[in-house]
């Protein structure tokens, strides 16, 4: 799975990200919306999967008291944000893990999860949701968005359409649309709620959704 998300993939992934998941900067906005409502002006977040750093990137911005622990698979993805973070003047609010999620020394007041359980087996999501349930407080809000199953036969059509109207070569949209069904685990609404709860995150409801991308809101019981 990483190999997409290194060398030229990860320098790539800021232009071609929007391209493939519509309102992707719309779900970035809504994830810090629901953190600040949930949140104190002092909290520490939790960023699974933080990618190149734009939803981190957004909160340090937003919340210029809270901190945060960021983690990825990617050495060259935790680079980026890592050197984006710096030059943001906020690198000193952000304890770096590369590799599997870290056993954090303090327990974390939130967590977000974006666009990656999808990528993971069955077994695997659970166990990451495990994992990220141990690094928080109870009553902590997690916030996790990921492509789900299709709820109609039209869906993934239309998911290569809109991703030609946003500027994406048709050639591109082809390969994406038949991507989704070969390189992606998803799970429909009743699976994704019941993964949840196995891992004790309780009151799991639906903040967002474009075309097959649903964002989900839980807490830590």
């Amino acid at each position: 799975m990483t190999e997409r998300f290194e060398g030229e993939g990860a320098k790539a992934y800021d232009s071609r990200i929007p391209l493939l998941v519509p309102g992707c900067e719309l779900l970035h906005q809504l994830c810090a919306s629901r953190l600040m409502a949930a949140l104190g002006q002092q909290a520490r977040v939790l960023l699974v999967g933080v990618g190149t750093g734009s939803e981190l990137l957004l909160l340090g911005r937003l919340c210029p008291r809270w901190t945060f622990v960021a983690q990825d698979i990617s050495a060259d993805m935790l680079a980026q944000a890592r050197m984006r973070a710096e030059q943001a003047g906020m690198g000193e609010r952000v304890c770096w893990h590369l590799g599997a999620l870290p056993v954090v020394d303090k327990p974390c007041d939130g967590a977000l999860c974006l666009l990656v359980l999808h990528f993971l087996a069955q077994d695997a999501k659970a166990a990451l949701l495990g994992d990220i349930y141990r690094q928080l407080n109870p009553g902590a809000p997690l916030l996790l968005a990921d492509l789900m199953a299709p709820t109609d036969p039209l869906e993934r059509k239309a998911m290569g359409l809109q991703a030609a109207l946003a500027g994406l070569p048709l050639p591109a949209c082809e390969q994406m649309v038949r991507r989704l069904g070969e390189d992606f685990t998803s799970l429909d609404e009743g699976q994704t709620r019941r993964l949840l709860q196995g891992a004790g995150f309780a009151a799991a409801h639906r903040f967002f959704q474009a075309l097959g991308f649903h964002g989900w809101l839980a807490q830590r019981q």
